[in-house]
């Protein structure tokens, strides 16, 4: 096949043509076959959802598709970073299966950089590259670096013994819950002890976690009810201070209201050592079946290095889905590799 075969645009997914949706649907589904294959197939309600409610607090994302004759063949997605992630422009490229070794990847690649220069980028990021796929041997050869490992850990809640969940809040504490938005009296203790995800092992990753402050935490509150997430945060409390003393935060997007995503989990270091952690995740499982008694998956990703956390996860229930990758290159370097190409 011939790479000048392939044409490359910008995807508006919300006004584009069923055609359109259903042929990002085929190369979406193959990609999570291949790539995915500890989860279910990925219904087409589920891509369009996706696709049109990308996941919030990452900046604008724009989307992008590649055909060839006509044919969609790929589709790449790029979040442009905000704050002190201005500079990257975190990118997820994405080639049916049958397509790949055909230029397809390397088209989009080509189109997508003049963009990202223009709007002020100089870093590529990817964070999802299934190891043992294709996508870590393409990114190192098209002049990317991996700079850190990531474990995509699943909690099946029908095939897991709930008594794992029974786990006692540590003497000194109890625990706070909340959905949507973080009580007054609570908020800034709240933005304080986020600060402690800032403490978790990043490799070489150019992504920086966001300054935590009162206004941040609104902000980030009000974009996920705009995008009809179901945001659901637990806290351990310190009894003679009252400050927030460890904190869980889990999302449910509208797309799929029987899948939850783990996001952040973070306990400040003068409280360490207590359990706290495990504490507050075994409660927001507890919280959320009760809600939703037919829940059927949580997931979470957490860095390779970051044993402790991977040791609570699998102590709760979570396998260990697949290993993934980080990679990341400046533009200038991604721009020269490609003119040897």
């Amino acid at each position: 096949m011939n790479p000048g075969d392939v044409v490359v645009e910008v995807f508006d997914s919300r006004s584009a043509a069923e055609a359109d949706l259903a042929g990002c649907h085929e190369v979406m589904a193959a990609w999570w076959r291949v790539d995915k294959p500890d989860l279910p197939p990925l219904a087409y309600e589920d891509c369009v959802g996706r696709l049109r409610n990308p996941f919030p607090g990452f900046g604008e994302a724009v989307q992008w598709i590649s055909r060839r004759r006509g044919e969609v063949v790929g589709l790449a997605t790029v979040d442009f970073l905000e704050g002190k992630s201005g500079h990257i422009a975190l990118t997820e490229i994405v080639v049916h299966p049958r397509e790949r070794r055909r230029g397809v990847g390397t088209a989009m690649l080509r189109a997508l950089l003049p963009e990202l220069r223009a709007r002020g980028r100089d870093v590529v990021e990817g964070w999802q590259l299934t190891v043992g796929g294709d996508g870590p041997a393409w990114a190192g050869s098209r002049g990317f670096r991996t700079v850190g490992t990531v474990l995509m850990q699943t909690l099946e809640v029908p095939e897991v013994d709930s008594g794992l969940w029974d786990v006692p809040v540590p003497a000194g504490y109890r625990t706070r819950r909340w959905s949507g938005a973080a009580p007054e009296d609570l908020v800034a203790s709240y933005a304080d002890a986020r600060q402690a995800i800032h403490d978790a092992p990043s490799g070489g990753m150019e992504y920086q976690e966001p300054e935590w402050t009162v206004r941040s935490v609104r902000e980030r509150e009000a974009g996920l009810r705009s995008s009809g997430v179901d945001q659901r945060v637990v806290v351990a409390v310190h009894e003679a201070t009252g400050a927030v003393a460890g904190l869980t935060e889990l999302e449910v997007h509208a797309n799929d209201p029987h899948w939850g995503y783990q996001r952040e989990t973070a306990v400040p270091a003068a409280h360490r050592g207590h359990g706290l952690g495990r504490c507050v995740k075994a409660e927001m499982i507890r919280w959320l079946l009760a809600d939703r008694p037919d829940f059927r998956r949580i997931q979470t990703t957490t860095g390779a290095a970051n044993v402790h956390m991977s040791r609570i996860n699998h102590g709760l229930g979570f396998t260990t889905a697949r290993t993934m990758v980080v990679v990341n290159s400046g533009i200038a370097h991604l721009e020269a590799t490609l003119a040897r190409l």
